[in-house]
């Protein structure tokens, strides 16, 4: 095992250490990068039931794209 450092460097080895390990999962059910990255926001405070219903929510309102939500935003401004 290594002491992981705050760094690049070492979290790109842990990853690498991870992959050979268990391969690539595949787990992420996101269609989209931006969809990723609004659920992975939203899994920081709800379940992941609750990313679902918001997930789906946001797609069938055709705003789940990172500029759609950033356009919501600035216009309540």
């Amino acid at each position: 095992m290594f002491a992981i450092e705050p760094n690049g460097q070492s979290l790109r080895k842990l990853y690498s250490m991870l992959r050979r390990r268990f391969g690539f999962l595949n787990w992420w059910p996101a269609e989209t990068k931006d969809e990723m990255v609004i659920g992975a926001v939203l899994t920081q405070n709800t379940s992941w039931k609750n990313v679902e219903k918001a997930i789906a929510n946001l797609k069938h309102a055709k705003k789940l794209s990172l500029k759609a939500l950033l356009h919501k935003i600035a216009a309540k401004k």
